[in-house]
């Protein structure tokens, strides 16, 4: 597996030889945890020296490591409208399919007792106007 090391040649995996560079994103990274969890089924990253790891957990200087070998990961939101770079399917499917087989859940959380703006939202959020904004991707 690449983010594990495994796999360092593209030509291993498709592409033309060459080497891999995997861009990935710090341990406090919310999205690091998620895709150590689901991706690698909770095994560690690799540690070869194609590897990278970023001092901060940000998308842009992501996508600014990225170079024509590379990978890394992002939440999808983050990247679709991007120019740059490209998202790569599993299993055929890309992100915004039912089927895409890594997805995580969100929760909002507030504080007790919810403000009004917060039911406002609250109320929005749980209508079928809301759920259809959010699964649009609005």
């Amino acid at each position: 597996m690449i983010f594990k090391g495994n796999t360092q040649d593209s030509s291993k995996v498709g592409g033309l030889a060459g080497q891999i560079k995997v861009i990935n994103r710090p341990a406090v990274s919310g999205t690091h945890q998620t895709f150590k969890e689901q991706v690698l089924g909770g095994g560690e990253f690799g540690r070869a020296s194609n590897i990278t790891t970023l001092d901060r957990d940000a998308t842009t200087p992501l996508l600014q490591a990225l170079g024509k070998n590379s990978i890394g990961y992002a939440t999808f939101a983050q990247i679709v409208n991007q120019k740059a770079v490209r998202v790569v399917p599993v299993n055929s499917a890309t992100p915004d399919a039912r089927n895409y087989p890594y997805k995580r859940q969100l929760y909002y959380a507030y504080k007790n007792p919810p403000s009004q703006a917060v039911k406002d939202f609250l109320g929005y959020a749980t209508s079928s106007e809301g759920q259809k904004a959010m699964l649009a991707g609005n």
